[in-house]
C-alpha cells in the first residue's frame, strides 16, 4: 500500500503541487473577498457596529461556509482523478441523489430558503436581541438552516429557520 501511494506521488508530483496551490489560493481569495466586502461596508465607527456591518458579518460567515464546501469538493474530485477514479459517474449519481434528497428533505429546503430570506431581508443579524416564538435572546449564529440564540441565563436555543413565523427584533 505504501509503495502504491509513493508511486502515485512520483507520477503525479506536479498535479499534487497544483492541487495544494489551488487549495490555498482558493482559501486565500475567499478570505480576501470577505474582508474586502467588510471594508466596503465599514463606516469607520469603532464604538458602534451598524446594522450593515452586522449583516455583512453574517453574510461573510455564509459566504465562507459555501466557499469552503465548493473548495473541498473540487479538491476531493482532483484527488480522486489522481488515483484514476472517473468522477463523471459520481457527479451524475450525485445529481440524481440530490434530486431525490431534495424531494425527501423538503423541511431542510424550507429551512435553507427561509434562512436565505432572513439574510437578504436583514430581519436580524448577529448580536441583535430578538424574540422568536417563545425564545428571547441575543443572536449568536445564523446559518442557512438555523438561528442560534443565547438568553440572559446563558441557555442556547437552536431554531430551525423554516419554523420561524414571527420575529421581534428589539435591536432595530
Amino acid at each position: 500500500m505504501q509503495e502504491f501511494i509513493i508511486n502515485i506521488i512520483k507520477q503525479n508530483f506536479v498535479d499534487i503541487i497544483w492541487i495544494f496551490t489551488l487549495f490555498f489560493l482558493g482559501k486565500t481569495i475567499l478570505k480576501l473577498a470577505v474582508k474586502r466586502l467588510e471594508k466596503v461596508v465599514d463606516d469607520g465607527d469603532k464604538d458602534h457596529i451598524s446594522q450593515k456591518e452586522k449583516r455583512m458579518e453574517t453574510l461573510g460567515h455564509v459566504i465562507i461556509s459555501i466557499g469552503n464546501i465548493i473548495i473541498y469538493t473540487m479538491i476531493l474530485f482532483a484527488v480522486l482523478n489522481l488515483f484514476g477514479i472517473d468522477t463523471r459517474p459520481i457527479l451524475a449519481g450525485a445529481g440524481v441523489i440530490g434530486l431525490a434528497i431534495g424531494f425527501g428533505a423538503q423541511s431542510l429546503v424550507k429551512d435553507f430558503v427561509s434562512g436565505l430570506f432572513i439574510l437578504v431581508e436583514n430581519q436580524y443579524g448577529i448580536g441583535d436581541e430578538v424574540k422568536i416564538g417563545d425564545s428571547v435572546g441575543s443572536v449568536i449564529k445564523i446559518t442557512m438552516r438555523s438561528t442560534v440564540l443565547k438568553d440572559e441565563d446563558g441557555k442556547i436555543y437552536y431554531i430551525a429557520n423554516g419554523s420561524i413565523k414571527n420575529v421581534i427584533n428589539m435591536s432595530q
